[in-house]
């Protein structure tokens, strides 16, 4: 038995929405959420690339191991080289592109399954943020830990160092910052100048900042005192407030989830399952 499910009924407050090809709606894996996937996949795959790529260059050919040699200058200063510039470069170009699109969206009307597919970009963004955060304050410290108590440093650009300090901490800092554009234009009823600057994304960015600073006196530190058998030395501890502040990102999932409940209020009855739930076709059977 067949039937066919009618259109919602529009409203005068509510926009005609443009037709979407099947499987691109709001909350459609290949819609509202792609950029989840394609975020996390590109970011994981640098970090996942960078760490091969330590392993074949620092320690098998030695190549990491004396900052006096050819081969460090070949194939780590240089990479130092890159990754400060791409960072640098995808950092402004992202944010400068948020910043001047964001200002022609932030006052137009929008229908709520356009914001709804705003909110699942949004979290797209936080879930690949937290992509960023594992690697760079979990996964190359830890491997940071065991280089330094394996070998002795000659220099503060160690082939742990220039992949965490240098490619994974900056891209904390332009993810963070961006999610915040995003929300501050894309989604103004949660994040618009009008609400003021949230604590989660304060919390967020100061966490990514932190984190960054604290590299700073990390290695001042260590340029004083010969500590790589003492994990827990104390210019480590301010590390920790680093993941007390990124506990901030939870709210960011708090505060859009609030208003995607606003929105199920604000459908008419008839509407709210097949806007906000999206159903998968409008021909069922």
């Amino acid at each position: 038995m067949t039937h066919t499910i009618s259109p919602p009924s529009k409203t005068e407050s509510e926009p005609p929405e443009i037709h979407e090809r099947p499987g691109r709606g709001p909350i459609d894996w290949l819609g509202g959420w792609k950029t989840l996937f394609i975020a996390s996949a590109l970011l994981a795959a640098s970090f996942i690339g960078l760490r091969i790529y330590q392993g074949y260059f620092a320690w098998w050919n030695e190549a990491g191991l004396n900052s006096k040699s050819p081969a460090f200058t070949k194939y780590w200063f240089s990479l130092f080289i890159i990754e400060v510039l791409l960072a640098g470069a995808i950092t402004l170009s992202w944010w400068g592109w948020l910043a001047k699109k964001g200002k022609q969206l932030v006052d137009k009307p929008i229908t709520h399954r356009e914001e709804v597919r705003r909110i699942a970009v949004f979290w797209g963004l936080v879930g690949a943020t937290c992509v960023v955060l594992y690697f760079m304050a979990s996964f190359f410290p830890n491997q940071d830990g065991v280089w330094h108590q394996t070998a002795v440093r000659d220099t503060a650009l160690t082939p742990s160092h220039i992949v965490m300090f240098f490619w994974a901490f900056p891209l904390g800092i332009t993810m963070t910052v961006g999610t915040y554009l995003y929300g501050r234009f894309w989604l103004p009823k949660v994040y618009g100048a009008q609400k003021g600057f949230p604590w989660s994304f304060f919390l967020l960015i100061a966490a990514s900042v932190t984190e960054m600073m604290q590299v700073a006196m990390n290695e001042w530190g260590h340029s004083l005192w010969i500590t790589e058998e003492i994990f827990a030395a104390p210019f480590h501890w301010p590390f920790v407030t680093y993941g007390w502040l990124a506990s901030g990102i939870f709210a960011c999932w708090a505060e859009t989830l609030g208003r995607l409940l606003q929105i199920e209020d604000e459908l008419p009855p008839e509407t709210r399952t097949e806007t906000v739930a999206e159903a998968p076709a409008r021909t069922a059977s």
